[in-house]
């Protein structure tokens, strides 16, 4: 769960996680790309922003940090100076209209600004206080030229809300609960010219395996009650080679068994 996988601007798929960045090809063969900076930030995001992979945040032991990391390559990282956002975990990152944009996150509290930056040593905060209460705490998808975001990626998120703007100040709110449900820890991305929720678990803890699609954000389609993945939360999704790839998570397994999951799925875009 604590992975994140990236498209690269050279073709290759990295898998970003707490200590270590893994290198493939093709989604499917990996080797280590280079150990992270020591210590480990729990809860650190990352990201491809133009041309480079991003590294922030995070918390060690009981300190939340605004450290932020950089890499051309996956191998050599370069330190940049500390953020002037507060020290967060479990922030949103977007990359938009040639700005990387920060969302929130935890610390002592539940968080709902918002913060840009193009070189990742200037940032600007954008809004201090997001319309979306604070703990939907929602995951941003960059989607038809605007900033989208969907409720959910905190436990105590209880909304399915979704937001969408143009310049990541002024928001105007598509639905006040989509159909697609609370649920916490879905995946959220843009594909095939169309918004997805994939999985997560909802608030009274059941995991899930259905898919949701929509054209506008307001009206939702479910792709699939049961897809063929095993129902999860925290899975982490990609757009990578004109497919939508799927890895891991933690769920009930086959036996019924809670586990962390390591498998990979791709679905191919409609011919």
């Amino acid at each position: 769960m604590g992975a994140h996988p990236i498209a690269g601007p050279d073709g290759r798929l990295f898998m970003v996680g707490i200590s270590t960045v893994w290198e493939s090809p093709d989604g499917l063969s990996w080797v280590i790309a280079s150990h992270l900076p020591e210590p480990a930030r729990l809860g650190s995001q990352s990201i491809e922003h133009l041309g480079r992979l991003w590294l922030v945040g995070g918390q060690v032991g009981g300190q939340f940090t605004s450290t932020v990391w950089s890499s051309t390559d996956g191998r050599r990282w370069h330190q940049h100076a500390d953020a002037a956002w507060p020290g967060r975990r479990g922030a949103g990152l977007v990359s938009f209209h040639g700005w990387l944009w920060l969302f929130g996150g935890e610390n002592a509290a539940q968080l709902r600004d918002v913060w840009r930056t193009r070189d990742g040593s200037e940032w600007q905060q954008v809004t201090a206080r997001g319309p979306w209460v604070p703990e939907s705490q929602p995951t941003p998808v960059a989607f038809r030229d605007s900033l989208w975001a969907f409720g959910g990626g905190s436990w105590t998120a209880r909304r399915a809300d979704v937001w969408v703007s143009g310049d990541g100040e002024h928001w105007a709110r598509v639905a006040d609960s989509g159909a697609w449900g609370p649920r916490v820890y879905a995946g959220a991305l843009g594909f095939d010219n169309q918004l997805w929720i994939l999985g997560g678990v909802r608030p009274d803890g059941w995991r899930l395996n259905d898919v949701w699609s929509s054209r506008d954000g307001r009206e939702w389609h479910q792709v699939t009650v049961a897809a063929p993945w095993t129902r999860r939360a925290g899975n982490r999704s990609v757009v990578y080679r004109g497919a939508l790839w799927l890895f891991g998570g933690k769920g009930k397994e086959q036996d019924g068994e809670s586990g962390y999951a390591s498998d990979v799925w791709r679905l191919d875009r409609e011919p």
